[in-house]
């Protein structure tokens, strides 16, 4: 009796093509987006297949794609406060860095965020500040990271 496995191999090729967010008003959304972070719209257009507008926004290298069912009673982000947010599955945040923490987040106090923490260690190697969009999704800046000791 043969005791073969078969194996299948993983998808290969795969690159990330972008952070998808549903929103429920697609114009403010932009209009955070370039404000706040300096985004910029690359594409727009219509998802037939789910009755959804959507933009793709991009800057420094990240492309967001912000997606819209106009007429749909959208259900609200949970809002559970870290560390707790931890223990609801799936998404998190969306996690951008930076070279100085402490210019971005005041820029970042200037646009009136609403935060959830500022410049915040998160251990002895990450500092992060932390705040939510107009829709309630987490944004995590994270330092550049220390050296321990």
């Amino acid at each position: 009796m043969s005791t073969h496995t078969v194996t299948t191999p993983p998808v290969s090729g795969l690159r990330i093509n972008n952070v998808a967010l549903a929103t429920g008003d697609l114009n403010n959304a932009i209009a955070w987006y370039e404000k706040v972070f300096g985004f910029v719209v690359t594409e727009r257009g219509h998802f037939d297949a789910v009755g959804a507008d959507y933009a793709m926004i991009e800057a420094a290298g990240v492309r967001i794609e912000l997606v819209s069912r106009p007429h749909a009673d959208p259900q609200r982000v949970d809002r559970t406060p870290p560390p707790n947010h931890l223990d609801v599955l799936g998404y998190k945040a969306v996690v951008f860095e930076t070279d100085d923490l402490a210019a971005a987040t005041a820029t970042l106090t200037q646009h009136g965020v609403e935060f959830l923490w500022a410049n915040q260690p998160l251990n002895e190697a990450r500092s992060s500040t932390m705040l939510r969009d107009p829709e309630g999704n987490l944004i995590n800046v994270f330092g550049p990271r220390r050296a321990p000791g």
